[in-house]
């Protein structure tokens, strides 16, 4: 006898709570977006991530318009191993692996990044409204449908807030291992995946070659080969950037201008031994009014990260020379690589100016900074530690 969606959905509530782990081929569809990634997790949180595929326009929109720290072509055939604690990301083509500090998948949606995320089916009957809605055949097996649709779009109480940032949701469920085989939904202006797909086009997750066996532990461990280039990212105070990086740096040119950091820590990677690192800065200036007049980033190191290397390819390629005193560096108007996309009456100055000073890259950002001044800023930190020396002399 087939159950009622009540039945159905307590149920899959148990069947949720009592699910240790799990190994399927987990697909993202949300508007032009589309990913397929072989995922594992176990938990409490533990996830690896393997994309097959990887399309994403928005990524593509982010490289031109700012630069983005990897682009889908190098998310491909990357390993990534999320412990629960920090993510292993191993670049299997350049036997590179970077230990980044937290969770950090990479997905399409950004954040919630939607990887792994079916515990929303164990409050199934306490935080929605249920509806049936039929069956369907997904990848060749029949599901019920489930529709959802929050009882409240805010719940609060002394220690906890809950939002529910979607409209509505399809759930379909595989009626016998009572796994989710595919989830629909339309989010609402509160999330961040609104901006993402629009007010009228479904977020769609499926999952499919479903192993509800739990993956073994040693699955969410990485260890790296002795040819393996391994980094680490850290972070740290900005007072503390003498002692961490192994090439001289100084924000005071910058600083003096009126621009200060965003955050008083900041992120820097270096490799074990400590001799090659590349860190990364946000500054901002504001008016007496305390509202910021414009911003800039600050990307440097005497090691390239695919990042860094993207960057320098593009000036090479794209930007035009310019003295920067006793170095010489290019200069390139990101906003001109956009001028069809971004509407002249919100478009603001983008301009990157970059420069190399030994085995030491330095790219820096401006947004909201006339070229003058941006390259005013760049000669002064570029020129900083002679200026310093003759200074002390």
């Amino acid at each position: 006898m087939e159950r009622s969606i009540s039945e159905l959905a307590r149920a899959a509530m148990k069947a949720c709570e009592e699910i240790q782990g799990f190994s399927a081929t987990q697909t993202i569809n949300a508007g032009p977006i589309k990913a397929e990634a072989r995922i594992r997790y176990r938990r409490p949180g533990k996830i690896t991530v393997e994309y097959r595929t990887y399309e994403d326009p928005l990524a593509e929109f982010e490289e031109k318009l700012a630069g983005s720290e990897f682009i889908p072509s190098e998310l491909l055939g990357m390993e990534i191993v999320h412990d629960g604690r920090g993510t292993w990301l191993h670049d299997t083509r350049r036997d590179v692996a970077i230990r980044k500090l937290g969770r950090r998948l990479y997905s399409p949606l950004r954040l919630p990044d939607g990887i792994a995320e079916i515990d929303m089916m164990c409050q199934l009957t306490h935080d929605f409204l249920l509806r049936d809605e039929g069956q369907e055949e997904i990848n060749g097996k029949k599901a019920r449908k489930v529709g959802l649709k929050p009882k409240t779009p805010e719940r609060m109480s002394l220690f906890k807030d809950e939002i529910f940032p979607l409209k509505r949701a399809v759930l379909s469920i595989d009626p016998e291992t009572l796994f989710p085989m595919r989830i629909l939904f339309y989010p609402t202006q509160r999330s961040p995946l609104y901006y993402i797909v629009g007010p009228s086009t479904p977020i769609t997750i499926e999952y499919k070659d479903v192993m509800l066996a739990v993956p073994d532990e040693d699955l969410f461990s990485f260890t790296p080969s002795e040819e393996t280039r391994v980094f680490n990212e850290e972070e740290i105070v900005v007072k503390d950037l003498a002692d961490k990086l192994p090439f001289e740096l100084s924000l005071e040119q910058i600083t003096q201008r009126g621009y200060v950091p965003r955050d008083d820590r900041v992120l820097i990677t270096a490799n074990e031994d400590g001799d090659r690192a590349y860190a990364l800065f946000s500054l901002e200036k504001k008016d007496s009014d305390g509202k910021q007049t414009s911003g800039m980033s600050l990307r440097v190191g005497n090691y390239l990260s695919p990042d860094m290397n993207r960057r320098r390819a593009l000036l090479a390629d794209n930007g035009e020379e310019t003295d920067l005193g006793e170095a010489k560096g290019r200069i390139i108007d990101r906003g001109s690589l956009l001028k069809d996309g971004i509407p002249e009456s919100v478009r603001r100055s983008l301009l990157e100016i970059g420069w190399q000073d030994g085995d030491v890259h330095w790219f820096l950002l401006g947004e909201g900074i006339d070229r003058d001044d941006l390259a005013d800023i760049a000669t002064a930190v570029a020129n900083g530690s002679e200026q310093a020396s003759q200074t002390e002399e």
